[in-house]
């Protein structure tokens, strides 16, 4: 026998003794307690449930996957719903026999990742299944949660009213109680409630989005009627994007209740509308996510402008003025409090110095500021020095030469909320 037969009936030998070992491989491993797949524990709520459960109700839960919420990159450090989610599952699917859950982003984008699964074990399981079906039903379906999280958007922009409107229609068509939980930071960039150049701080400004939204008839008091609505998470958004402090998340919150009234018939229940903000979970990370780039709404920044009998120098001295210390801590007290805020020191002078002097000086005033804040404990503190002074900010009437000279002499302080700490 030459070599190369020898070595083919090796190899026959050979692979005939393997497939004997890899069935029985296979058949040890398929009655291993190692699922390769550890949610196919949850298949069971994705079976068709019985009609007593298709009566009972139905909750939609609605995941936002913008990049407000998720950041344009991997490392955005989105916000993950689904482990905090998964202690509230059990209040937001009570009453309800069913649930769905869809990822949605801009305009006639949703994608449903759960329909109609079960929210509880069948009247035709034993005992001990029921037992164990009911003890997993939160986990499975903050699981779907996670699962639309991993949803890429097909389009731009963040339309949270188009994804209501549509998930309205789906629980329309279920009996008993209607529930519908929508997990976003509210921030809207397409429709009637766009706030991309919204002020996050005019009541007035709510009253006139709602009347837009009616309008242009893309909310009615019939859009939620006997849907019980949780909405959740508003300005929580992905850590290095612009960021709500506490106000602006006030404002955003009642907004969007303001917009789920409208949606509901008069009189209101109490349970029509609620606004809820889950425990702080860990970001979001793994492979890469929202591919737009959206554009996303400017949280306007807190300015302080200290000039006038307020000012902060003397005429051609960058040393601080007692009487400007007390100002100077009652502001690093309110921006220690900002969780991330960026904070820029701009320095001005009044024209009665040197152009070289000008810029050395206004440096220098803004170094002062700076040094301060620091020294009282707020981060993320730059100093600019800007020279000369281009006209005083907020004069409400003609100003004095003196008056002029005091205002150009000033200090202002920009605060912007951009991206949280990790």
């Amino acid at each position: 026998m030459n070599t190369r037969s020898a070595a083919r009936k090796h190899a026959q030998a050979a692979w005939a003794l393997t497939v004997p070992l890899v069935l029985l491989a296979g058949l040890l491993t398929g009655c291993s307690d190692q699922d390769p797949d550890p949610w196919a524990k949850c298949n069971w709520m994705s079976k068709l449930p019985d009609a007593g459960a298709r009566r009972t109700g139905h909750t939609a839960i609605l995941v936002d996957v913008t990049s407000s919420v998720r950041g344009p990159k991997a490392e955005s450090g989105g916000v993950d719903h689904s482990e905090p989610a998964a202690q509230y599952m059990k209040k937001w699917l009570s009453g309800t026999g069913t649930m769905s859950v869809a990822a949605f982003g801009g305009t006639d984008d949703i994608r449903w990742v759960a329909e109609n699964w079960a929210t509880g074990p069948s009247a035709k399981d034993n005992e001990e299944n029921r037992k164990r079906r009911a003890e997993m039903v939160s986990e499975c379906a903050a699981h779907q949660v996670a699962e639309a999280q991993s949803v890429t958007p097909q389009s731009g922009g963040t339309d949270v009213l188009d994804a209501v409107r549509e998930a309205a229609v789906t629980l329309a068509e279920h009996k008993g109680t209607r529930r519908l939980v929508v997990l976003t930071d509210g921030l809207a960039t397409t429709g009637c409630a766009d706030l991309r150049g919204s002020t996050f701080k005019d009541p007035l400004e709510i009253d006139a989005i709602a009347q837009r939204c009616q309008d242009d008839q893309e909310l009615s008091s019939g859009t939620l009627a006997l849907i019980d609505t949780v909405l959740v998470d508003l300005g929580r958004s992905a850590r290095d994007q612009p960021q709500a402090n506490a106000a602006q998340t006030d404002w955003i919150g009642k907004l969007w209740k303001r917009l789920c009234q409208t949606a509901h018939p008069k009189p209101a229940r109490r349970e029509d509308c609620a606004v809820t903000a889950l425990p702080s979970a860990a970001p979001l990370g793994g492979k890469p996510v929202a591919r737009h780039d959206d554009p996303a709404p400017a949280f306007p920044g807190r300015t302080y402008t200290r000039a006038g009998a307020n000012a902060f120098f003397s005429p051609n001295s960058s040393a601080l003025l007692d009487n400007a210390l007390p100002e100077i801590t009652r502001i690093a007290v309110e921006l220690r409090n900002l969780d991330g805020a960026q904070v820029r020191v701009f320095g001005y002078v009044d024209p009665r110095g040197g152009s070289a002097n000008n810029r050395s000086l206004s440096q220098a005033r803004a170094d002062a500021v700076k040094s301060k804040l620091e020294e009282l404990g707020v981060k993320k503190v730059t100093a600019t020095g800007k020279g000369v002074a281009d006209g005083c900010p907020k004069a409400e009437s003609r100003l004095s030469t003196e008056q002029k000279l005091r205002c150009d002499r000033r200090v202002d302080i920009l605060v912007d909320q951009m991206g949280r700490d990790r």
